[in-house]
């Protein structure tokens, strides 16, 4: 007769039973993330969102097991900002990967760090999908008034990479440009130019022109110290351009009109501070023209920041300037006398050299390099004595579009620091 086992000695042989048999099984292996820091050691994985990033940042990721160091494998990690993909350095070594961006990050834009997952250790464990977001340095970067109608974005943020449309200039078509404090304070996200020889060649500058409508709007902080500066200019008067007098008291912005009959002239647009209009001693079609103490240069310009915005709006014939979110200065095409060349203006055009390159925008002169309409040596770029701008410029924007006054001023606000 078989003896029953004691009810405690049965229970052990059940539970060494099962573990015998949970241990026969192969444990699950895990892949984690330990840590996610820049490389100035910024902790990006913490519950609060990390700011004020460097634009250069690298990204280093810990995980808690070797990585699988494949193309394949890695491609399953991206940087993405409003959508769209960053391109991006990524290698691995060891449990850590690293995440570097090809060209500077956008200013104030949030940035986030996607993790697939497809990403695995090399134990063959695949990670979570895990999103990791921060925000770089700078200013807020989101879109202007008419963000569909803009042609071009300069943010001047380490290099000069045109991020609304496709008129990057080549390596060699910047000259002497250097990058400095911003507006906002922070290092490396302006263009500084020396006054002899820095300048900045932007091709196809004359696709600028082809809308009959134009707007550029433009951050300018001149170096008091220098009398007589040229801004910019696309091909001098035979597209626009843009300066400030020896004598501080004004700024122009002149721009060429085609007219009927297939021929075009040039037309200022002068702010001189002094309130003049077509009513009360000003040239006709002056309809509008504030006032300042001083110059203008002094109250705007010397040794500051300033918001300048210059619109032509075809539908209505207006020129207006605008600083600091304000219009000063605003004249009337319809308003010149019966008759005149003026009267039949149907928009801004470009009339200058279309070929080697002549049609380039130069930042920091009066014309490009190459091919210039004005062959006098005042007006040559090599000629480190002539009028070239020293000071710094950012966030250059030019549309196809008049904005509006309430647009100028949104602007302005989204842009001041």
């Amino acid at each position: 007769m078989k003896k029953k086992l004691p009810l405690t000695i049965a229970l052990t042989a059940i539970v060494v039973s099962t573990l015998l048999e949970n241990c026969s099984k192969e444990t699950p292996n895990q892949f984690k993330i330990v840590s996610v820091t820049t490389d100035a050691g910024v902790d990006l994985n913490s519950s609060t969102q990390a700011t004020d990033i460097p634009l250069n940042a690298s990204t280093i990721i810990l995980f808690d097991n070797l990585v699988d160091t494949t193309h394949a494998n890695l491609s399953a990690i991206s940087l993405n900002a409003n959508g769209a993909v960053v391109p991006t350095r990524i290698t691995a070594d060891g449990s850590t990967v690293t995440i570097t961006p090809k060209t500077n990050m956008a200013t104030g834009t949030v940035e986030t760090l996607s993790i697939t997952s497809d990403l695995k250790g090399a134990n063959g464990a695949r990670i979570t999908p895990t999103d990791i977001s921060f925000k770089t340095l700078g200013h807020t970067n989101a879109a202007p008034p008419q963000a569909d109608n803009q042609l071009s974005y300069f943010s001047f943020s380490g290099n000069m990479n045109d991020e609304a449309g496709t008129h990057t200039p080549e390596a060699a078509a910047v000259k002497d440009l250097t990058y400095s404090t911003d507006r906002f304070g922070f290092a490396g996200l302006t263009g500084d130019f020396n006054g002899s020889t820095s300048l900045v060649e932007i091709p196809n500058g004359d696709q600028y022109l082809a809308n009959n409508s134009f707007t550029l709007s433009i951050w300018v902080k001149a170096n008091g110290s220098k009398n007589g500066q040229f801004v910019l200019g696309l091909g001098a008067w035979t597209g626009f351009y843009m300066d400030l007098p020896a004598d501080w008291a004004s700024i122009r912005f002149t721009n060429q009109f085609a007219e009927a009959g297939g021929v075009s002239s040039t037309e200022d647009n002068i702010y001189y501070g002094n309130g003049l209009t077509g009513a009360n001693g000003g040239w006709q079609g002056w309809t509008f023209q504030s006032t300042v103490s001083g110059t203008v240069g002094a109250a705007y310009f010397q040794d500051k920041w300033a918001h300048v915005v210059s619109t032509y709006d075809a539908s209505t014939r207006l020129a207006t300037l605008y600083i600091n979110g304000e219009k000063v200065k605003q004249q009337d095409f319809n308003l010149w006398s019966d008759g005149s060349s003026q009267k039949t203006i149907k928009g801004v055009t470009f009339a200058g050299n279309l070929t080697g390159g002549g049609n380039v925008l130069a930042l920091g002169f009066i014309q490009g390099s190459q091919n210039r309409i004005i062959t006098d040596a005042w007006a040559d770029p090599a000629n480190p004595y002539s009028e070239h701008f020293q000071g710094q410029m950012d966030d250059l924007r030019i549309f196809k579009v008049a904005l509006t006054a309430a647009e100028v001023s949104t602007l302005y606000a989204a842009e001041k620091p």
